[in-house]
């Protein structure tokens, strides 16, 4: 763990380094100014500045080695350093074998190595950290916007339910352009043996009796966000039922929704429950009834058991 003086050390090499390239580039220039007083000023003070940089890295030697040289960041700051000498060599005006382009060319160096690299391993975390919550925060933006285009989308061609005052002819023809109004997106992430008419009609009475949400998904859960498996196997068996699917039925639902161990669960749900029927299980009861009054080919001997309740 840092002391609190190597912290304010760590922090204030940049500033360092920054004052040195800075002092030293406007000694350079007043000497070539001919000014020579001002240049022998900067040329002091940014040799103290040198010389202070020089001591905050003595002191701060384990840490540079332990932290900064690490094994991880040894390529890394190793092609860094070759390309920053190129790039200072060819950036270097007048290129003279004097003093004046050997501090020029170190100067550039200074800047172009080795200030990013102090700055990266001080702050690099902090400004790492900002980055990425900016990005996040930019990503569930685009998300929020997404999901709200979708669902105003579904909501705009999914009609509500139908009033009670309709006739059953027209409660059939209601429900014929409920089916048919059912954007292309989600009946696209629907397996091909829930996409018939009869199948996509049975998942509009669900989504009207607040089953599953405007994407034909479980819309109840738990408090830990995790779907009401007893619940949705009951569902899906009772859809299966419906629909006459007999074979591979929950490897449909374990991946559209998605459900465990659905004949277990179901079993299990319906031996608990054969007494007394759950208020769920009530209002299932009831969309199946409506199901067949409107779709009469549904109405098969299995189907007793569900709207016996």
């Amino acid at each position: 763990m840092n002391r609190p003086k190597d912290t304010f050390l760590i922090m204030l090499l940049p500033l360092t380094l920054t004052a040195a390239i800075a002092l030293t580039m406007f000694a350079v220039i007043a000497f070539r100014m001919e000014a020579n007083t001002e240049g022998f000023v900067f040329s002091f003070f940014s040799l103290f500045a040198w010389i202070a940089l020089v001591s905050e890295f003595f002191l701060l030697y384990d840490s540079i080695i332990d932290k900064w040289l690490s094994k991880d960041r040894s390529v890394i700051a190793a092609t860094w350093f070759l390309l920053s000498l190129l790039l200072s060599f060819m950036l270097t005006p007048d290129k003279h074998l004097d003093w004046s382009t050997a501090i020029v060319m170190l100067s550039l160096f200074a800047v172009i190595f080795l200030l990013p690299y102090m700055v990266c391993m001080v702050y690099g975390r902090h400004i790492s950290s900002f980055l990425l919550r900016l990005w996040n925060d930019k990503l569930k933006k685009k998300d929020r916007e997404s999901a709200m285009s979708k669902t105003e989308e579904t909501q705009a061609v999914i009609p509500p339910p139908a009033p009670k005052s309709m006739s059953q002819e027209e409660e059939i023809a209601y429900y014929e352009k409920m089916v048919a109004s059912i954007p292309s997106g989600v009946k696209d992430q629907l397996p091909q043996t829930l996409q018939s008419k009869d199948a996509l009609f049975l998942l509009l009475l669900l989504q009207e009796g607040g089953f599953l949400d405007n994407e034909l998904k479980p819309a109840i859960r738990k408090e830990d966000g995790e779907i009401n498996q007893t619940l949705y196997a009951y569902i899906a068996d009772a859809v299966c039922t419906a629909l006459n699917i007999r074979q591979g039925k929950w490897k449909i639902f374990e991946k559209l929704w998605p459900i465990n161990n659905g004949t277990q669960t179901v079993s299990r749900y319906k031996q608990e429950t054969k007494d007394a029927s759950t208020q769920y299980q009530k209002q299932i009861a009831r969309m199946l009834r409506k199901a067949t009054r409107i779709r009469p080919g549904l109405d098969t001997y299995d189907l007793q058991y569900f709207k016996g309740h």
